[in-house]
């Protein structure tokens, strides 16, 4: 249990940290350009939005016990919506929040985006 607890603490602080080095990086280039700051945030709401109906779609697919939306394809969404509703989603449903593996595999998903913003920042800052 702790273990678990410790995963999904560390997954929510990379996201967090990981947020705000884009949020750093991206808000100064596309700032000042209203449209293109529109969009991008209109298709992270869309990726986001994709993200919760999907993550729905398998928790009931779950519980009828039909095919189910495959662990990498929900990784992976969750990857291209920059993980911002991930944990929302999965606590909201109640799904995915007791299996490990997966939680390690969202975890290293975010370790990734985290590493390339923390290198991203670095070359753009020093």
């Amino acid at each position: 249990m702790l273990f678990k607890s410790l995963v999904m603490f560390l997954a929510k602080l990379g996201v967090i940290l990981s947020l705000c080095a884009l949020g750093m990086l991206v808000l100064p280039v596309i700032g000042h350009n209203s449209m293109l700051l529109g969009v991008s945030l209109g298709g992270l709401v869309i990726a986001n939005l994709v993200t919760l109906i999907v993550f729905y779609k398998d928790k009931a697919n779950a519980k009828q016990d039909k095919q189910r939306i495959s662990e990498r394809t929900l990784v992976l969404l969750s990857a291209l919506s920059l993980h911002c509703a991930t944990y929302l989603v999965m606590h909201v449903t109640r799904h995915k929040t007791n299996k490990v593996s997966f939680q390690l595999k969202l975890l290293l998903a975010v370790s990734v985006q985290l590493v390339a913003s923390a290198a991203w920042f670095a070359k753009v800052y020093i």
